[in-house]
């Protein structure tokens, strides 16, 4: 399922054929590749919409059991993975949950 909304501050969740689209904008996009059984995703969803609302970064999730193409090409062999692309590029990832703290600082080097 591929669901996009317009609002600012929300999480965004995308497929395939419109993740590069979306991560191209200008300033940072972090994207969430997770699975719907993964328990460590599920408790990062609060961060993520926490981060959405508050920062400028476009934050997005990728459902790597429905899109597998896409997370392996960006390397996501396991979940949670986060990647931040910057003006389209991945410039760094993380593996694993995360805090808030460590995800709010990631997006913040990287906002112009």
């Amino acid at each position: 399922m591929t669901t996009r909304t317009t609002d600012a501050g929300s999480v965004v969740s995308l497929g395939d054929d419109d993740l590069e689209s979306v991560v191209g904008v200008d300033g940072p996009a972090l994207v969430e590749f997770h699975a719907e059984w993964c328990g460590a995703c599920q408790r990062m969803k609060p961060h993520l919409e926490t981060i959405a609302a508050e920062t400028d970064a476009t934050v997005l999730t990728v459902d790597i059991e429905s899109h597998l193409e896409t997370a392996i090409e960006f390397g996501a062999q396991s979940t949670p993975t986060f990647v931040l692309f910057v003006n389209g590029q991945p410039v760094k990832q993380l593996r694993g949950a995360q805090t808030e703290q460590s995800l709010r600082d990631l997006v913040g080097r990287y906002n112009s």
